[in-house]
């Protein structure tokens, strides 16, 4: 079958939404990796596979003269809470004016079906979609459903659920993203925190085994985990890990296809013991392609592993740290300890691993304005360049948007809204006796300013400059950061 991986044109160039963690809109250009990765299953499986960003344009005329020449057997869209708008709007087109399938997956369709079963030609697959997927066009091809798991649809106008697939217990098992298909576009991709580019992402595991209540994880992990929760008592999904060889070997691969460097998108690449974090670090030294990871302090306290990781070619690190204050974190159950944070940062430092920081505001109703400024300052003095400031959001399928409605924090009605609304770098969606929103708000652009525009990183920034590119998106990224 010719089967079309599309991304659907947003409905304002600056609120295009970020489709990989899903929880924002885009500051920079990444590789759409939960579409990557289908598409490699589906061409494995013998389908013709085309993949379509109509987010370079934002142009609908475009879209539409597109779907209206091709007439396409199957169009797939991996939908984040930020883009149901958008992609219903597109299935809405392509069902009106060809006959065409569509098949929705991703964290959205997974948490509300029904919204994306538009007719009997619409199919949305829960959890975690590559194999779901190229069962379900098997099914298609048969027009026969009913032994396909983590699938719903409509029949007879009623909606249909089958039972959950699970999770994949071998991620080995699944090819590599299909980053043929972005070849053409690829120098699109960076990270500011990565000097060359292009610059693509990697999943080395899948899944979080901590608690903190407010978290969305990466869009993949976080469509298995609702719908692991729905049907396991709210508990969260078994972490799940590839083999040291199997990242290695993709590292290698995408050294050959050309790209400088890599952002490990795992919720927590520490997983796994130490033993293996060594044997992948030992593996990616002779690659040779720079790296960045996202990590919790309380993991990257090991003089040998972190010494380990830098040699391996790790030149960031993301830091969840969200709150300087005690009390905060022991609140949104992060399980962490403060003094943990100067500790992990100065060891980064040591070993050449810049490290960035991210702070959230209001994600605790013990959160005070006095707290919140000492967390400002606190942050302000640490030796790092990297933070991002921004104000929790309680997500829909969390713990938190439970307790801000049981509670009446939630802002109402915009958080019905938050396609148009959210903004987690600068507005609220929350909001407390002793920290109102419109203080949220004022806080987290005092944050920004006072962060970035001490004279130290301004000029750590102007040391980066290497091209006419790099000013435009220091410009572009800085506008957004501070505004």
């Amino acid at each position: 079958m010719k089967i079309d991986l599309i991304i659907p044109p947003a409905k304002s160039a600056d609120r295009v939404p970020e489709r990989v963690y899903g929880c924002t809109f885009t500051y920079y250009k990444h590789p759409e990796l939960p579409m990557l990765y289908v598409a490699s299953v589906l061409a494995k499986a013998g389908h013709e596979v085309l993949f379509k960003d109509f987010t370079d344009t934002n142009l609908w005329n475009e879209f539409s003269e597109y779907i209206n020449r091709n007439n396409h057997d199957i169009y797939i869209c991996h939908t984040v809470l930020l883009a149901e708008g958008i992609d219903i709007r597109a299935a809405k087109y392509i069902l009106e004016n060809t006959d065409s399938k569509v098949i929705f997956f991703g964290p959205q369709p997974t948490l509300k079906p029904i919204n994306f079963l538009l007719n009997e030609r619409c199919y949305v697959v829960r959890g975690e979609a590559e194999f779901i997927i190229r069962d379900l066009i098997k099914g298609i091809e048969i027009n026969k459903f009913d032994n396909i798991k983590g699938i719903s649809y409509l029949k007879d106008g009623e909606m249909v659920e089958t039972e959950s697939y699970g999770v994949i217990e071998d991620l080995d098992s699944l090819p590599f993203p299909a980053r043929c298909l972005i070849e053409d576009k690829k120098n699109a991709y960076f990270n500011p925190k990565l000097k060359d580019r292009p610059v693509t992402l990697v999943l080395t595991s899948r899944g979080c085994s901590f608690r903190c209540y407010y978290c969305v994880p990466n869009a993949i992990s976080w469509a298995r985990e609702l719908e692991w929760k729905r049907f396991h008592h709210g508990k969260k999904p078994p972490v799940k890990l590839r083999s040291p060889q199997n990242i290695v070997e993709e590292f290698k691969s995408i050294k050959t296809q050309g790209y400088k460097a890599v952002s490990v998108v795992d919720d927590l690449f520490l997983f796994g013991g130490k033993k293996r974090i060594m044997e992948i670090c030992h593996g990616l030294k002779d690659v040779s392609l720079p790296f960045g990871i996202l990590a919790r302090c309380d993991l990257i306290l090991d003089d040998e592993m972190v010494k380990t990781l830098a040699d391996a070619g790790c030149k960031y690190i993301d830091l969840g740290i969200e709150s300087l204050d005690q009390k905060v974190l022991d609140d949104i159950k992060k399980d962490m300890d403060v003094a943990t944070v100067k500790r992990a940062i100065d060891l980064l430092n040591k070993y050449g691993i810049e490290p960035k920081a991210n702070i959230m505001f209001g994600a605790s109703s013990v959160e005070t304005r006095e707290s919140a400024e000492m967390t400002i300052k606190e942050v302000c003095h640490l030796p790092i360049n990297y933070c991002m400031f921004s104000i929790a959001t309680p997500f829909p399928g969390t713990e938190f948007a439970e307790k801000a409605r049981k509670e009446d924090w939630a802002v109402k009605p915009e958080i019905n809204d938050l396609e148009t609304n959210l903004s987690p770098t600068e507005k609220a969606l929350v909001s407390y006796p002793d920290l109102p929103k419109e203080e949220l708000e004022r806080i987290v652009k005092k944050a920004n300013r006072r962060f970035y525009l001490n004279p130290k990183r301004i000029f750590f920034q102007l040391k980066k400059i290497r091209s006419l590119q790099d000013i435009k998106n220091l410009i572009l990224t800085g506008l957004k950061v501070i505004k």
